[in-house]
């Protein structure tokens, strides 16, 4: 399995000489209070190049950590150097997942974005994979913006609604034409905001807290502590998740990387091919 995403595996702390998320009480460099969900993704092959605060290319908005302080490289700079580090490999297609997750921290750097602008800088990247020659890729669509208590705190949930209900269509969109364009390989879709539109709802999720913030991040090198257990909310700061849903992301993404789908004119079959 290969990431490209806004999440951060450890490498933000890497590029910020250990400094950046403040560890503790962030987990290992990662902006959790623990494993996050590809760390509980079991497989034998894991590559990470995601980094936290990515954009989906930084051509079209710059991404920045740190408290926007230092510049990490955008979805499409995070493959360009996937392709780099790859020249000189064999790589099985067949039995690789490419796995892609951003869209958000582009509206956070610049809100003025068109939704059709930021869908084009996406598929920019899974364009790239394509010609590449992957054959096997799963895409987290927007998870819904107005919950997360940076944009919460706007009083803007309505705007934000629509503009993630937009911006997940037109993907969809997108993704639909590539498939027919691409039927030998399987595009798939993971519906993270299903996923976190039902653990805020509190829907058989036991969280005590769905609204606030458990951490928050002074300044540079202070962390404020704002609750005593982090597992009981299901965010950790302002724009990150607790270790407690990650593992639910990982719970519901597990299935979709035990299959490969191939996708016809004439629907969708499922053949037994695990992707480890």
């Amino acid at each position: 399995m290969i990431f490209f995403l806004k999440s951060n595996g450890g490498n933000v702390y890497k590029l910020t000489n250990n400094t950046w998320p403040i560890t503790p009480p962030y987990y290992q460099g990662r902006f959790t209070n623990g494993p996050n969900w590809f760390d509980r993704l079991n497989a034998s092959s894991k590559s990470n190049y995601a980094y936290g605060g990515a954009t989906t290319d930084n051509n079209f908005v710059k991404g920045y950590t740190k408290l926007n302080l230092v510049l990490v490289p955008g979805i499409r700079q995070q493959i360009a150097s996937y392709f780099n580090d790859t020249l000189n490999t064999t790589i099985n297609f067949n039995r690789t997942v490419y796995i892609l997750w951003a869209g958000g921290n582009d509206f956070i750097a610049n809100s003025s974005i068109t939704v059709s602008s930021l869908t084009n800088s996406f598929m920019n990247s899974v364009r790239d994979l394509l010609k590449f020659g992957a054959k096997n890729i799963l895409i987290f669509n927007q998870a819904p913006i107005q919950v997360y208590p940076y944009f919460s705190r706007q009083n803007l949930s309505a705007t934000y609604t629509a503009l993630t209900l937009q911006i997940n269509n037109a993907l969809q969109a997108s993704l639909n034409s590539t498939r027919n364009n691409y039927t030998n390989v399987s595009i798939q879709t993971f519906d993270l905001n299903a996923l976190v539109t039902k653990v805020v709802a509190n829907q058989s999720y036991p969280f005590a807290n769905n609204v606030s913030k458990c951490w928050d991040n002074v300044n540079l090198t202070t962390v404020a502590l704002l609750c005593s257990d982090p597992t009981t909310y299901v965010f950790i700061d302002s724009i990150h998740m607790t270790t407690p849903v990650h593992q639910l992301i990982a719970d519901a993404v597990t299935p979709l990387l035990t299959y490969t789908y191939t996708y016809t004119y004439n629907g969708c079959s499922k053949m037994n091919l695990s992707l480890n």
